[in-house]
């Protein structure tokens, strides 16, 4: 049961390749259609699509570009902010299109930065992080279940520390701002459902979780037994690929269809 979690899990996630091939795609998109038209002056031009109907396809196109932007390489980063500007001055006072076939250049030029090395994949160590959370930490609480001499309270425990390492995975992938809200369980779990990326459904179902964590990690063992574990174990199970899930902000089935 364990082992096919584990796999699961790591075919939920996006290889950098198959982002960077996604990456490639968009920008192939965003420069599909369009020609090169000269301008009056012996010097200059700017980019036109051919079909006027696809200008509308072009804009989305682009969001969807700036979104990548900020979800990969990070809101903050340059390459964000220069995906933005490029848009908004439509290249250099060019046209639409031009700023939109200047951000398909930009999409290039951040693949070749990430495949040296220069700059890396925002989110990669937050899906490693998540990645050991939901095998390596889970394979120990089902040892544990299994270990007849074992106390209920060390996988309820360990399924808590899961719990934390992918809320805060999940903080730290898609850039969400923790606010006055303290690194805690409680707390990762106020700031991403102030960010909406938690319902309240999720708040509900971690609260839960947190308060047998609590029992557990506060010494309360007069109420605590294996079935309880297991229990334990199977929520944790599911929040883990719910948590998954919202990591993604690319979905990944648009991803892996580049593999």
């Amino acid at each position: 049961m364990v082992d096919e979690h584990r796999t699961g899990q790591e075919d939920h996630m996006p290889s950098e390749k198959a982002i960077l091939q996604y990456a490639r795609r968009q920008a192939d998109d965003l420069q599909a259609g369009m020609e090169w038209q000269r301008a009056d002056s012996s010097s200059g031009g700017y980019w036109k699509v051919e079909v006027p109907q696809m200008r509308a396809q072009l804009i989305v196109r682009a969001a969807a570009a700036q979104e990548f932007f900020r979800q990969y390489a990070g809101p903050d980063s340059f390459w964000c902010r220069q995906a933005t500007s490029l848009y908004d001055n439509h290249g250099t006072n060019q046209s639409v299109e031009s700023g939109v076939h200047a951000i398909g250049d930009l999409l290039r030029a951040w693949c070749e930065q990430v495949e040296t090395k220069i700059v890396e994949i925002v989110g990669s160590r937050a899906w490693s992080e998540l990645g050991v959370a939901s095998t390596d930490v889970m394979s120990q609480v089902r040892r544990l279940i299994d270990d007849r001499d074992a106390a209920p309270a060390a996988p309820i425990v360990l399924c808590g520390a899961a719990l934390e390492m992918a809320l805060r995975a999940l903080i730290q992938g898609r850039s969400v701002q923790m606010g006055n809200a303290r690194p805690t369980l409680s707390g990762y779990t106020q700031a991403l459902y102030a960010a909406q990326l938690l319902t309240k459904q999720d708040v509900k179902d971690l609260q839960q979780l947190a308060g047998l964590r609590n029992e557990a990690a506060h010494g309360h063992f007069d109420d605590l037994t294996m079935e309880r574990a297991k229990l334990m174990e199977q929520q944790t199970n599911w929040m883990l690929r719910r948590l998954a899930d919202l990591q993604l902000a690319t979905p990944s089935h648009n991803i892996q269809q580049t593999t």
